[in-house]
């Protein structure tokens, strides 16, 4: 009976181990799995920045060449004066 009571204790021992491994094992997945929802979060907010700054990017070079078409168009009314002079 003795025996049978230190056995039984020893698996008590055990389970009470292997619950809180399991736990432990249970916790870390479901820190990784919130990183992990983060980073993509964070990731798919660097892609939403980069969309913004490429449509700027966009505007700015029409807006550059708008500038240099009516650069060059002044530029163009401005010479000939010169000659007539």
């Amino acid at each position: 009976m003795d025996e049978l009571l230190r056995e039984r204790d020893i698996l008590n021992k055990n389970l009470l181990k292997a619950v809180n491994a399991t736990q432990k094992q249970v916790d870390l997945v479901k820190l990784h799995e919130q990183n992990k929802r983060n980073l993509e979060e964070e990731i798919q907010n660097y892609k939403d920045e980069a969309q913004k700054q490429r449509k700027i990017i966009f505007q700015l070079e029409k807006e550059r060449d708008r500038y240099i078409n009516e650069a060059s168009d002044l530029t163009q009314k401005v010479r000939p004066s010169r000659f007539y002079m």
